[in-house]
């Protein structure tokens, strides 16, 4: 639990109040889509998802991803390891993967065309 004092530009307190949150000062540009804050109360922008991606008849596998993201596509939802995402799919064709949830990256949807077009 944190504690903080809500404060005038005067000095003069005007609450306090208690949460499960931490409060960090931040510039007006930031967002929660395109930043994020580590353990020391930092604020970074988060980075762009980069990953290998190789498709094999109807397997995708996609390396490189970092652990702790998921991974939507085509009803399918699955969180990442450490090991490489593989996908199976039933037919061919253009299939959206969405690669979200990771404080540290971007969310990226990424488009691909699994077997024969």
């Amino acid at each position: 639990m944190h504690t903080y004092a809500m404060v005038d530009d005067d000095g003069a307190i005007l609450q306090i109040t208690h949460g499960p949150y931490r409060y960090i000062k931040c510039a007006e540009n930031v967002t929660d889509d395109t930043h994020y804050a580590d353990e020391a109360s930092v604020i970074h922008e988060k980075r762009p998802l980069t990953f290998d991606e190789t498709v094999d008849g109807l397997t995708l596998t996609l390396s490189g991803l970092p652990a702790g993201l998921r991974a939507t596509t085509n009803g399918m939802e699955t969180v990442t390891d450490d090991e490489p995402l593989v996908i199976e799919y039933d037919v061919p064709g253009a299939y959206e993967i969405k690669l979200s949830g990771h404080v540290e990256y971007l969310d990226r949807v990424e488009e691909v065309t699994i077997g024969e077009p």
